[in-house]
């Protein structure tokens, strides 16, 4: 070998590990994106956020570990608001101060949109795992908030459909937990629809988290002439399962449908041998009809040593999972263009399900539900089900209703 062929051999290996060592530290140079989560751990709407929660940083730790997003690694910083809507509010200043470059916000309009409206005024993009109530978006907080979550109105639509098409339910009584807004939209959905079906509405009553019990509501059903084919019961935790109990302890056996409020099966002991209840909810623990969420079962158990105990879990996982293929598609983390691209997706794939959204809608309204039903103590699939009847946004507004 020449002098000549070393030299420009040594020369050309160098440039080499140089370019690699610039490369390197190039990616290593790079600002890590931040997601700041203001999430509700403690207090009762942790029974609804942990999960979803633990969800978001498996989906997180995914994207890192495939490199990151944009060739960015993910930084994450949680602050509890303890179901407290001042906490709330400060959680998300804080998070605003730590230069979060969107926010995950709790699950519920009520306690979720406080710190959706920091994100919103700060400019950045704010995603409720899940508030089913679609004012968690353009119209009540926002155009950079959107919900993961269907509509509570879809909810008491596909009950609604599936009782009357798939039970032969000719007659209902509402049941209408008037404690959330989630919960009220829920029995909207349900009354527009089976005003839509042709349903015989045997009657109407309403309870709140606060009542110490329901024996004049239950009293009022078994006074009817005739009792009626299903009561649907809009309510949520943890008044639901105590209504529950009382309903089935006071000998009416008629069957229930409920919201996805009502969905998991850490409530179920406290009413034990209920069956005849049903429930449409995002995906089954115990063996899905689809691979994908299977897949996220699995790796959800793989990181955290434990199935996850209710259907809201995969919210979490499909919230970070709709955020960083929007910024992907836009190939900017910029709110705006972020934000045009969710506003296009239409039947996107998610693992939760088809997603779609609109410069107006940022709730899902026509994703199918899972429709399960208590067997044995424990939620188990019936079938997908996806309404006919689409809510318009006088419907999702519960607005002139």
């Amino acid at each position: 070998m020449t002098p000549k062929l070393v030299n420009y051999l040594s020369l050309s290996a160098g440039c080499l590990s140089l370019a690699l060592l610039v490369s390197t530290a190039s990616a290593q140079d790079k600002e890590p994106l931040k997601i700041g989560f203001a999430t509700a751990l403690s207090g009762w709407m942790a029974a609804y956020d942990e999960e979803p929660h633990r969800a978001a940083v498996l989906k997180i730790e995914e994207i890192n570990k495939a490199g990151g997003l944009l060739g960015r690694q993910i930084e994450y910083k949680v602050i509890d608001t303890k179901t407290d809507q001042t906490l709330a509010t400060s959680a998300a200043n804080s998070l605003v101060d730590w230069g979060a470059n969107m926010m995950i916000v709790p699950p519920d309009y009520d306690y979720g949109s406080p710190a959706a409206l920091v994100a919103q005024n700060a400019g950045l993009i704010a995603i409720s795992t899940g508030a089913s109530d679609p004012k968690m978006g353009v119209q009540g907080v926002g155009p950079l908030v959107f919900t993961a979550h269907t509509a509570g109105q879809v909810a008491g639509i596909v009950m609604a459909e599936y009782g009357h098409e798939k039970l032969g339910a000719k007659s209902a009584y509402i049941l209408e937990d008037v404690s959330m807004e989630a919960t009220k939209s829920s029995c909207a959905g349900f009354t527009a629809a089976w005003n839509k079906v042709g349903g015989e509405l045997a009657g109407r009553d309403t309870f709140q988290r606060d009542d110490p019990s329901i024996a004049a509501q239950i009293t009022r059903i078994k006074a009817l002439s005739k009792a009626p084919d299903v009561i649907f019961m809009c309510s949520s935790m943890p008044e639901g399962p105590a209504a529950v109990r009382q309903i089935r302890a006071s000998g009416i056996e008629t069957v229930i449908l409920s919201d996805t409020g009502m969905s998991g099966n850490f409530w179920l002991n406290s009413v034990p041998g209920l069956k005849d209840f049903y429930v449409p909810t995002l995906m089954s623990i115990t063996g899905d009809p689809r691979p994908e969420v299977n897949k996220f079962v699995e790796a959800y158990k793989a990181r955290w040593d434990a199935l996850p105990t209710t259907e809201f879990s995969v919210l979490g996982y499909c919230a970070i999972e709709q955020w960083s293929r929007a910024v992907e598609k836009a190939q900017s983390v910029d709110s705006k263009a972020v934000v045009d691209v969710m506003n296009s997706f239409k039947d996107e794939p998610i693992t939760c399900g088809p997603t779609t959204y609109t410069d107006q809608v940022h709730v899902q309204v026509n994703r199918p539900q899972l429709i399960m039903k208590v067997v044995d103590g424990a939620f188990q699939p019936v079938e997908m089900y996806r309404n006919n009847f689409v809510p318009d946004l006088k419907l999702l507004l519960r607005s002139g209703l």
